[in-house]
Order: structure tokens, then sequence, then C-alpha cells
């Protein structure tokens, strides 16, 4: 084999390990979009991480619902918590850190927001619950978290839930937190 021909050989080689690489470039890419609708899939399923359904939802207890709160004492503690970045000025603190609560019973609370700053700050929360499996179990009315919150300078805000713990919640779960990451949205 000439010299010529080990080029033109090695060009090819390269030509194709090019080929290979963008290929697998171009399925990484793809696979990392379609992870978030599988994550979401596998939350559901699994009832993991504690993601829990954005969406109102007017709860009605039914005549067994109402029958079973009678005779039932049960009582689960709620923990409120709240996670933000340390960089956002935002005063956000829950009006309770926890309560005790009635499974099929309405609650309500809020949580206490100040904006400190002299600028329009749009904040959003995004609700998790822990343990993981008790997200299924926790229906919200109302919540600030359905919506973008926009706190004007200096302005505060109490800023309501309402919910009900459906009575089906299992017997092992006696405390759940309810926390809240917090982001501020630019522009």
């Amino acid at each position: 084999m000439n010299e010529q021909q080990e080029v033109n050989l090695f060009k090819q080689k390269q030509k194709k390990l090019v080929k290979k690489l963008l290929i697998i470039v171009s399925i990484m890419f793809g696979f990392s979009f379609a992870l978030v609708p599988f994550y979401t899939l596998f939350c559901k399923a699994t009832g993991l991480n504690g993601k829990i359904d954005l969406t109102p939802n007017n709860h009605i207890i039914t005549a067994n619902d109402a029958k079973n709160l009678k005779t039932q004492n049960r009582r689960i503690i709620i923990e409120f918590d709240v996670t933000r970045n340390q960089q956002m000025p935002l005063e956000f603190r829950p009006q309770h850190t926890e309560l005790s609560v009635q499974p099929g019973a309405s609650n309500r609370t809020s949580y206490y927001a100040k904006n400190p700053t002299n600028r329009t700050m749009i904040i959003q929360a995004i609700p998790s619950i822990t343990p993981g499996i008790a997200a299924k179990y926790m229906k919200k009315i109302e919540c600030f978290c359905f919506q973008r919150q926009v706190l004007k300078p200096g302005e505060e805000a109490n800023l309501p839930i309402t919910f009900v713990l459906d009575p089906k919640i299992p017997e092992d779960i006696p405390r759940m937190t309810l926390s809240y990451t917090l982001f501020e949205l630019k522009n």
C-alpha cells in the first residue's frame, strides 16, 4: 500500500468517525428533550418525587366520606417549608410551620411574602410533597402556586392555600411536608 492510499484510508476512517459522533450527539440531544416527559410519566406511575397536580380541584365530599369523617379521629401532621435562592431578596415564610389536619376536611393556610426591593418581582412557586407517595392524596382547591405572583416594590401579600387530604390516604403516612421552591422570573 502506497502513501496516498494510506492517506485516503485514514481520511475515510475520519469521515466514518465524524459521522458516528454526529449521530451520537444528535441522539443525545433528542434524548435530553425526551427526558422531561419520561420523567413526568415515571413520577405519575411510581408516585416518586412528590410532583403534584397543579390544576385547581374542587373536592366534593361524598356521603361515604362524610360518614367516615364522623367516626374517624385520624390526624396527619403537615409541615410547611420554603426553598429559595439565597440571592433572591424576597421575604417568604409560611403562616404555619405545621398543621394537624383530618383527612377529608377542608384546610386553609397561607404564606407571607414581602418584596423589600425597589423593583417589581415576579415569582413562581413550585410545590413538592414528601413522602412522594402522599402527593396523590393532597387535593389543592386554591393555591398561589397555580399562577405567577407579581409583587411591586415594598408590597406585602398573604398568599392562600386551601386543600383537602383524600380520606383514602394510607395509614402509614402520619406526617408529610409541603415544600415550595421559589423562582424569580425575569422580564
